[in-house]
């Protein structure tokens, strides 16, 4: 039996990633024709759900599976498979982890855009005449300020169309929007396990990595805007972000677990 192509298959591998990639971002453009719905109901309380399993608290459990599928399987030898759980165990932390803190603590800051909710509860005088407009929201301190101010005036009351749920998710959410934390470590996750699934997976493993996680990613990227925490341009820009992240967390795994 002739020896495997090895710079061939690198190739192939490279060109299936840019396939991924490109269906996530195309992905992440439809949300430009997402409708508006109803957020006082069931189906609302299901996207927050959804949502929310796009933050690294709940991202964890998925690489606690993710570690078990690699440790797992059949393929290799036992030392590779414990250094691959081993590798991946330290570097998504920092990778998901890490993004987090540097989006929400420089990269949103720095272009200090206001989420679109907080516009318009501005703008319907939900928060008050001594909060007149977004600005004047971000001016008056920390996160946990602001959600003070959204825990006092965001009650049933003053947002009737909104669901105990996701009116909890509205007052978490006091941030700036530019681009979409939850976007980016959801494709980051995506794009990093769709690689670790072409080069070291197969069966139905490569499946799970190569076309149920992007799925999931895209539903993230979509719950954003359909809850209204997030303009399309903030999930299109953290789409492209979490494919950087995700590939270069990819890159430095590849390197310690293959050299």
């Amino acid at each position: 039996m002739a020896p495997p192509n090895r710079p061939a298959a690198a190739a192939t591998n490279r060109i299936r990633i840019w396939h991924v990639a490109v269906f996530v971002f195309l992905a992440s453009l439809l949300t430009l024709l997402l409708p508006d719905i109803a957020l006082d109901t069931g189906f609302a309380d299901a996207v927050v759900r959804l949502t929310d399993t796009g933050t690294w608290p709940l991202m964890a459990p998925f690489t606690v599976v993710v570690v078990l599928v690699l440790a797992l399987r059949p393929e290799h030898d036992t030392r590779r498979r414990v250094l691959e759980a081993v590798v991946l165990t330290l570097t998504l932390p920092i990778a998901l982890a890490g993004n987090a803190l540097l989006n929400e603590n420089v990269v949103k800051p720095a272009f200090g855009v206001s989420r679109p909710n907080i516009v318009t509860l501005a703008n319907d005088g939900v928060l008050g005449p001594d909060i007149p407009d977004a600005e004047t929201f971000y001016a008056v301190g920390d996160k946990q300020a602001r959600r003070d101010v959204l825990e006092e005036r965001l009650t049933a009351e003053t947002t009737p169309y909104l669901s105990p749920t996701v009116r909890a998710h509205w007052i978490h959410e006091t941030g700036y929007s530019f681009p979409s934390g939850h976007a980016t470590a959801s494709v980051t996750f995506a794009i990093l396990m769709a690689a670790a699934a072409l080069r070291w997976l197969g069966g139905w493993r490569r499946i799970v990595g190569l076309y149920a996680i992007p799925i999931w990613a895209i539903g993230v990227v979509w719950s954003r805007p359909l809850l209204g925490v997030h303009t399309p341009a903030d999930v299109i820009a953290g789409t492209l972000a979490g494919f950087v992240w995700g590939v270069v967390s990819f890159a430095i795994v590849r390197r310690i677990v293959e050299k």
